[in-house]
């Protein structure tokens, strides 16, 4: 990565009118390993991550407005920005500028981009801003540069690294384009032991959800004689794991699937051409066997098989009449079935809404309170 020299300027973080000279940010041990290396699975273990920018010289301001705007592409407005307020508050930076290298020129030099700005643009950047900046290294307490005195001021997060480089610090999950959001947390050494705990808790009780959830669906599955166990497993789910409603559930999913039945049946038996040539024969083959014998060529006279014609043409429109009956009945059984099944169906979609509407709210208002990350950190040098 490249890297311009600033006429080998460095302001500490703690810049004061008064005070001699310090040197930059203690460099830990450098990073191994692509992707951050050690200090990636630091930050792994705090839930973040890096997000790296292009190691151009404008490495800090575009990781300062990665956290700042989402993006780093206003990094030459930011640096302008932090070289006039340095400029105007000149007293306060002078000091710390080194004896060969006259004031201006280090502004100047800073000024232009590409070129590597250390501990003093931080201080100006935070105070120009109002607002903290915390910065993480491999293996060393956080650095949280004040840029104003009041509280809960807005944190910005970055990364140093390689004794040269600074990137920008996301929560783990967070790849979007907005704005960071972390907010250092203090904690003591009982803090952490709680949080052990409480993170052992959890994975007890995701194993005992589990082992719940399992015997839930056996029992739905032993109630209602289901063997989908996908079935089961979404109903419960639909019914908030509650085994009487998905047992119901269930239920009535096997009471549908008999009413589709009874209708197929019921759409056969509801064809009076159908039913009367079925029993035609059927009458047929009782009262004179085989329809070769009543319709072969001469063991029976055609006026003799006449009357049985008539008299089954006769018995056919009766049977038909009385299927027709059965047809009508059972339409109306299924559309009380079916009116019940819809009311049934507006009930359940209710509830559903109902379920659906809180637990948007609820989650409304997780959003709205877990807007900021909280880093937990056990030390932390403020300057």
């Amino acid at each position: 990565m490249s890297r311009k020299p600033a006429g080998k300027a460095r302001a500490g973080p703690g810049a004061r009118r008064g005070r001699r000279p310090r040197q930059p940010l203690a460099s830990p041990a450098p990073d191994t390993g692509s992707g951050g290396g050690g200090l990636a699975r630091q930050l792994r273990a705090l839930g973040l991550k890096l997000r790296e920018v292009p190691g151009d010289g404008n490495c800090l301001f575009r990781a300062l407005g990665d956290q700042l705007e989402g993006h780093s592409r206003n990094h030459l407005r930011h640096r302008q920005e932090t070289v006039d307020f340095m400029i105007k508050q000149r007293e306060d930076f002078e000091p710390f500028v080194e004896d060969d290298v006259p004031f201006e020129k280090h502004v100047t030099n800073l000024a232009k981009p590409g070129t590597f700005a250390g501990n003093d643009a931080i201080v100006a950047f935070a105070r120009n801003n109002q607002l903290n900046v915390v910065i993480h290294q491999l293996n060393a307490p956080l650095w949280q540069i004040q840029g104003t005195d009041q509280s809960n001021v807005r944190e910005l997060h970055i990364a140093y690294r390689y004794g040269e480089h600074y990137d920008s610090v996301r929560r783990i999950s967070d790849d979007s384009a907005a704005p960071a959001c972390l907010q250092m947390e203090m904690l003591c050494k009982n803090d952490l032991k709680k949080e052990e705990e409480v993170k052992t808790q959890k994975g007890d009780s995701e194993e005992k959800n589990e082992v719940e959830v399992e015997d839930a669906i056996q029992k739905v599955c032993n109630a209602t004689g289901c063997s989908d166990i996908d079935l089961v497993s979404r109903i419960l789910e639909v019914e908030d794991y509650n085994i009487e409603s998905a047992t119901f559930a269930i239920l009535q999913v096997k009471e549908v699937e008999k009413i589709t039945l009874l209708l197929v049946g019921a759409e056969e038996q509801c064809d009076p051409q159908s039913q009367d040539q079925k029993w035609y024969k059927k009458t047929l083959r009782e009262e004179n066997g085989t329809g070769s014998r009543i319709f072969g060529s001469g063991s029976l006279r055609q006026d003799k098989i006449e009357p049985k014609k008539g008299q089954t043409r006769s018995d056919g429109e009766n049977q038909a009449s009385r299927s027709q009956k059965v047809c009508n009945k059972q339409k109306k059984e299924q559309q009380r079935l079916e009116k019940k099944k819809r009311q049934e169906g507006r009930h359940r979609q209710k509830v559903l809404a109902n379920k659906s509407d809180c637990a948007e709210s609820s989650r409304a208002g997780t959003d709205s309170t877990n807007q900021v990350t909280l880093v937990k950190a056990v030390a932390a040098l403020n300057i």
